[in-house]
């Protein structure tokens, strides 16, 4: 990954030192497990676990004539013990080792992005309530509909990103397995207990049933989790975008002190964050096909999985940890502009009360639903075309024919009206999300 967006916690984790190191974890757990069933002496495997190193260099000087990294790993480890290197790889295939090691550091990789998703919450969550009863023109079709909550807004991506989080620690529990079943996933040369000691040590699950690898749907589920999620992000990304707009202006990023917005435009105040989380997010996405396709290997195992995977992994949680983090500062340091949602609104000249109207009317009165939704579609009509405040219009052309009383058609136009159940959607979203009101 780049160092634009490279994460040091995640580059850590998939840096080739400590993926070798993770498979020498694996290595020693295993001689530990040969020990637990009494094939190798307390001794030796107190050996193993002291002496066992890899050297690297070494490793690839030995992979030039092996051209099998695995094979040239455990030669190299072989190296620095004696006797009891006899014991190394007893029983195992590659992928026994690759695998669980790789999930292992998918396992260390989700631990990362989990602690992101919760920041993010925090932050989203905090904005709602903050936003709760801040009145903004809702929008369909991109066109002004009727007045709802801001804070609404913020309300549902959080429900949406709790949505995502449950979906994520469900491919975590499918991703985070040890698999130690041996060259055909029989465990004819090795013994089921060595994998459920090996998962133990690792803190993962035991693969139920594998070939030579874990299959490969795990992996596809986790990718196409990570690009749903991604999408969400992309989704608020959108929506700040549009808020920004010149035009609009209603919610806009924040902009720090000596910050640029254009190299020729000294005026511009860019979504830059926004756009790059949506750039980033059609990346993590991307690799979903390749996800997909490396589930369909022939037979116990082929590696054309193995290529795609040492760089898409690393690539994809470099850049999920990158928005995640990146989207949280953006909503924490949002500018609401409130001058100009109040103009948004006054400059609709209320013709979003003509649903409300409507429904009044169909609910306290006998007409049709036809006839007077004609007759105020027409008065929106000739509010558009004229300017004029569609609650005159409505007057003008004999709304008082509909409605008995000038008093009870002048109560129908309070805007608070459109935020009357903002609460109680508060209380159901938090409620079913384990928090308090």
């Amino acid at each position: 990954m780049i160092n634009r967006y490279s994460i040091k916690e995640v580059e850590k984790i998939w840096d080739e030192k400590n993926r070798l190191e993770i498979w020498l974890d694996v290595e020693k757990f295993v001689v530990d497990a040969w020990r637990e069933l009494g094939i190798v002496s307390k001794e030796e495997t107190n050996l193993v676990y002291k002496n066992a190193k890899i050297d690297v260099e070494r490793m690839l000087e030995i992979e030039k004539e092996t051209k099998h990294d695995v094979v040239a790993f455990t030669r190299a480890v072989s190296e620095t013990l004696g006797a009891e290197k006899k014991w190394i790889h007893l029983g195992l295939t590659s992928t026994d080792v690759v695998d669980t090691a790789q999930n292992k550091m998918i396992q260390m990789s989700n631990d990362l992005v989990q602690e992101a998703i919760e920041k993010l919450l925090e932050a989203v969550l905090e904005k709602a309530n903050e936003n709760r009863k801040q009145i903004i023109m809702g929008r369909s079709h991109g066109m002004w509909g009727e007045p709802t909550s801001l804070g609404l807004k913020f309300l549902l991506w959080f429900d949406e990103i709790k949505r995502q989080e449950e979906r994520f620690k469900l491919a975590r529990k499918q991703i985070e397995v040890a698999k130690i079943s041996g060259s055909m996933g029989n465990y004819a040369n090795i013994e089921m207990e060595v994998e459920e000691f090996v998962a133990k040590k690792m803190n993962l699950n035991v693969d139920n049933i594998s070939t030579q690898v874990t299959q490969r749907d795990r992996h596809a589920f986790l990718i196409s989790v990570l690009s749903n999620l991604a999408s969400t992000l992309e989704k608020i990304g959108i929506e700040i975008r549009h808020f920004q707009r010149s035009e609009v202006n209603e919610v806009c990023e924040g902009f720090d002190k000596g910050q640029k917005g254009s190299s020729s435009m000294p005026h511009k105040k860019n979504p830059i964050s926004s756009e790059n989380v949506s750039g980033l997010a059609r990346y993590i996405r991307s690799f979903v096909t390749m996800g997909y396709e490396n589930n369909l290997l022939w037979h116990e195992r082929d590696i054309s999985h193995s290529s795609n995977e040492r760089l898409m992994l690393p690539d994809v949680y470099n850049i999920m940890v990158y928005i995640l983090n990146r989207m949280t500062n953006t909503i924490k340091n949002l500018v609401v502009n409130k001058e100009n949602i109040e103009n948004h609104i006054k400059e609709a000249n209320n013709l979003f009360f003509s649903q409300r109207v409507l429904t009044y009317i169909l609910m306290k009165y006998n007409y049709s639903r036809e006839e007077v939704y004609d007759f105020i579609q027409a008065c929106t009509l000739e509010a558009q075309k004229t300017g004029t405040d569609f609650k005159k219009a409505l007057k003008d052309k004999g709304i008082l024919n509909f409605i008995k009383s000038e008093n009870e058609f002048d109560q129908l136009f309070n805007i608070q009206f459109f935020l009357r159940n903002v609460d109680k959607i508060f209380e159901r979203v938090l409620k079913e999300n384990g928090r308090k009101n």
